[in-house]
């Protein structure tokens, strides 16, 4: 059989135990034909094959976002990026704004995410008057980077009918000043107050929102992600035009929400696994709590200086175990955003109720993020059989606020990825984009490293090596979403999904993880992106 791309001269770590080193990779339409030495590879070059010659570079299994949220990043990349590295300062905040709108349409929203409060100048949220300051009459949304809070303008609290006597929706805080005024913070579910006063997005603003999102993962060499939340028809419409239309760019895994998707769901007798290698619908989700670095993940304990802050819970235990149970008998899997040790706590019952009530095989339920750990919590999902799916960047970008925000014995067992291997979990790596950046290798650097972005040590016996982290983003994701048969290894057989990068990551320093560069994306089977 003559392969259509042939890679040669390349430095290939396979990821299969059985044939973990190579020099080159032959494939043949979107799938993997042999995998060996050059010439052997070379033999199998008609006169239509493409063939890359790698130049020594270093050939790895195309890699797996399993939990980010490419359409809030699709949409995110057109706004301010308020991101720490990009605007420190609340007057670089306020400038950014003023600009944004003075190119906006009349009433358009100006909208901006990535401000971390921690690390801003002032260590505190803005405020309602000072978007007021450079926003004029437009209506202004400004998100903080872990997508749990946001901070709006004078305008967007009367659009959305906000003020001194309305109360906080369930899930939610609308947060007030001494004197019972909305400061413009709105946490959790009290951010879709404003939200619903926001024009609706159209079906082709949807699909190039997805596009772009495409084009960056494919440019970082990523291959697969985990759409975290499906909330409407018109999101699954947009991926599935895309896909039929061939222009899906990364391989999809959707995790549909359990209060916007489920009945649907049900009615079609749709299921998880239902799709094709590129568009699946995967787990039935539900959302507990916050963030850590926010200090809204739901708590046993209070925040330091809040006596009264344990965080916030959006369902009940006995909402969680209806809806989870609902998910069960309707075949689907099961995963929970989950952060504090108390939401996961209520999520592993929720789990454990479900999954005895219709028992699966081979289930696969998911925690994802799965924070702030305890060890009975640990025992408890062993026994489950679990998968925990976290996001290392988040010890990266956010980890000096959890310093801050968590006790030396709630930080020896956050996120703790050396505990969960120890114990034959298979922990799940992904970013949770555009929560903090997509870049993979600041990810991975983040799981071998346990370092901040301020350099100060999280839990440092909890790192990883390069090759376990490595599995957490190609063969864990896999198999987090049944597709470990048929990808995250190159191996004859397996998708043609390969990223080739500028250094070998077995062989630098690990604090020097985050400066490989991406040369090449393989998708299908064929170059999807070229450095």
């Amino acid at each position: 059989m003559t392969a259509t791309l042939v890679l040669l001269n390349g430095n290939v770590h396979t990821l299969d135990p059985n044939n973990p080193r190579a020099s080159a990779v032959a494939l043949f339409g979107d799938r993997v034909l042999a995998v060996g030495d050059d010439t052997t590879i070379r033999n199998l070059a008609g006169p239509e094959t493409r063939v890359v010659d790698l130049h020594g570079k270093t050939a790895i299994p195309g890699l797996n976002d399993n939990h980010c949220h490419p359409l809030n990043y699709g949409f995110a990349l057109g706004w301010v990026d308020a991101s720490p590295a990009k605007i420190p300062t609340l007057q670089q905040l306020k400038d950014a704004f003023a600009e944004a709108t003075s190119s906006a349409s009349p009433g358009e929203w100006v909208r901006g995410r990535g401000y971390d409060d921690t690390r801003l100048d002032i260590h505190r949220h803005p405020t309602k008057e000072e978007l007021d300051e450079v926003t004029g009459d437009h209506p202004a949304m400004l998100t903080r980077t872990c997508g749990h809070m946001s901070v709006v303008n004078s305008v967007a609290l009367r659009m959305a009918g906000i003020d001194e006597s309305t109360p906080d929706p369930n899930g939610g805080r609308i947060v007030k000043d001494e004197s019972g005024e909305p400061t413009g913070l709105l946490q959790e579910t009290a951010q879709n107050l404003v939200r619903r006063a926001m024009p609706e997005t159209t079906l082709q603003d949807t699909k190039d929102a997805l596009t772009r999102a495409g084009n960056k993962f494919l440019e970082m060499g990523i291959t697969s992600v985990g759409e975290a939340a499906i909330r409407t028809s018109q999101e699954m419409r947009a991926y599935q035009e895309l896909n039929r239309a061939g222009d899906l760019l990364v391989r999809t895994y959707m995790m549909m929400l359990i209060d916007d998707t489920l009945s649907a769901m049900e009615e079609l007798g749709a299921q998880t696994g239902m799709g094709d290698n590129w568009l699946k619908i995967g787990p039935a989700k539900m959302f507990q709590d916050g963030s850590g670095g926010g200090r809204t993940a739901a708590m046993t304990v209070p925040y330091p200086d809040e006596p009264d802050n344990f965080g916030i819970q959006v369902y009940t235990q006995d909402q969680l175990d209806e809806g989870f149970t609902r998910a069960a008998a309707a075949g689907f899997q099961g995963c929970a955003h989950a952060i504090g040790d108390q939401a996961i706590d209520m999520i592993i019952t929720a789990y454990e109720r479900a999954l005895s009530a219709h028992p699966q095989t081979d289930h696969r339920w998911r925690i994802e993020h799965c924070g702030m750990m305890r060890q009975d919590l640990l025992q408890r999902m062993q026994k489950l059989n679990l998968i925990p799916v976290p996001q290392p960047s988040f010890l990266y970008y956010l980890g000096d606020s959890y310093l801050e925000n968590f006790s030396e014995d709630w930080i020896s067992l956050a996120y703790p990825m050396r505990t969960w291997l120890d114990m034959g979990f298979k922990p799940v790596g992904s970013s949770d984009a555009p929560v903090t950046p997509a870049e993979p290798w600041y990810n991975i650097r983040a799981a071998v490293t346990r370092l901040t972005i301020d350099d100060q040590e999280i839990a440092p016996d909890q790192r990883v090596s390069i090759d376990d982290a490595l599995r957490m983003f190609t063969i864990n994701g896999a198999y987090a979403s049944f597709e470990d048969q048929i990808k995250g290894m190159i191996r004859p057989g397996m998708l043609g999904d390969i990223t080739v990068v500028d250094q070998d990551p077995y062989e630098i320093d690990p604090e020097s993880l985050h400066e490989i560069n991406n040369q090449l994306t393989v998708s299908g089977g064929r170059v999807a992106y070229e450095a």
